[in-house]
């Protein structure tokens, strides 16, 4: 081999070095953060929910985040047929909440699709632990009936496919179908 071919190998083996260098020395004792993956997670619904009053021609109606609710939201009087056939489905009369928000897209699946994902990603970064629904909170953001329900199995995947067995009840409910 000559010099040239074993001065390129060495630089890209210094290069892969220094690149990989920060995942070396990297402190992960505290763990992964999902403090941003939830505020991601809720921003896109938002976002969703925003175009969908738009659309709707209500956006004005929406009652923007707060401290205590990140989910943007709208009074049951103020949704329309069609927020509500966007939001609910087919039979958006029959299946809407008291309190219509973002968590409502797809009649509820979307939530229930995230928070099942959420699991997943918990389970994969914590030796496949399950959360616990004393911290669901940190990690999820349905109701605490429906958390409840899904973190009522024997293992992380269990509960997962809880989550995605709700949502798709709910898009059965979106179309009016049993699923």
């Amino acid at each position: 081999m000559d010099m040239q071919k074993i001065g390129v190998l060495g630089s890209f083996a210094a290069g892969i070095g220094l690149a990989l260098a920060p995942l070396a020395a990297a402190d992960d004792s505290t763990g992964f953060d999902f403090s941003a993956v939830l505020a991601s997670e809720i921003q896109s619904m938002n976002f969703l929910f925003e175009s969908q009053a738009a659309l709707a021609g209500v956006a004005d109606k929406v009652i923007d985040a707060s401290a205590g609710q990140p989910f943007l939201t709208i009074d049951k009087d103020d949704v329309n047929a069609t927020l509500g056939t966007l939001l609910y489905g087919l039979n958006w009369e029959n299946e809407i909440s008291s309190d219509p928000g973002a968590y409502s897209l797809l009649n509820g699946a979307l939530t229930e699709f995230v928070d099942g994902n959420n699991v997943l990603l918990f389970a994969i970064l914590n030796g496949g632990d399950q959360i616990d629904f004393e911290n669901a909170a940190d990690y999820l953001f349905g109701t605490d009936a429906a958390i409840a329900a899904g973190l009522a199995g024997d293992s992380a995947w269990e509960d997962a496919a809880l989550f995605f067995q709700a949502g798709l009840a709910d898009i059965g409910g979106y179309l009016a179908i049993d699923l």
